[in-house]
């Protein structure tokens, strides 16, 4: 049998067994993420822990994520991110200081994410008057 016929029965023979049930992992573009989402933003700032109430409203086209978020104390954002049981993108933190001006900082997002759940951490980095937590946790439920 030439090498070729070899290699071609070999894929024959494995098509025919995962036939019977081969499982396979799910794909990125197995998890349904778009709607709305409900949840909590947690942070320390000043030593202290703080759990805001948080939604998110995404829309997903194949494997990309994209939407925003608010938080019930007031900041906003824009969320993307590939879709997978592992997540990476970027958020947006949007939010207005105690003397009326408006901070921006854009960052990277890590987490997990599944069709009922989404949990990802962004590490913002505080510049001038934008002193935001430089950890940020996000856990959205549906």
């Amino acid at each position: 049998m030439t090498r070729g016929r070899a290699l071609g029965a070999m894929l024959v023979g494995l098509c025919v067994a995962c036939a019977g049930g081969c499982e396979s992992d799910t794909s990125p573009s197995d998890i349904e993420v778009r709607g709305s989402w409900t949840g909590t933003w947690q942070f320390v700032t000043g030593g202290v822990t703080v759990t805001d109430t948080a939604t998110a409203t995404l829309t997903q086209n194949g494997v990309n994520a994209k939407g925003t978020w608010t938080a019930a104390s007031g900041p906003t954002g824009d969320l993307s991110f590939t879709v997978g049981e592992s997540i990476s993108g970027t958020l947006t933190i949007t939010e207005t200081t105690i003397t009326g001006q408006s901070c921006t900082a854009t960052t990277t997002i890590a987490g997990t994410a599944s069709s009922t759940a989404l949990d990802f951490t962004a590490l913002a980095t505080p510049t001038g008057i934008c002193q935001f937590a430089t950890s940020n946790q996000f856990s959205f439920r549906r």
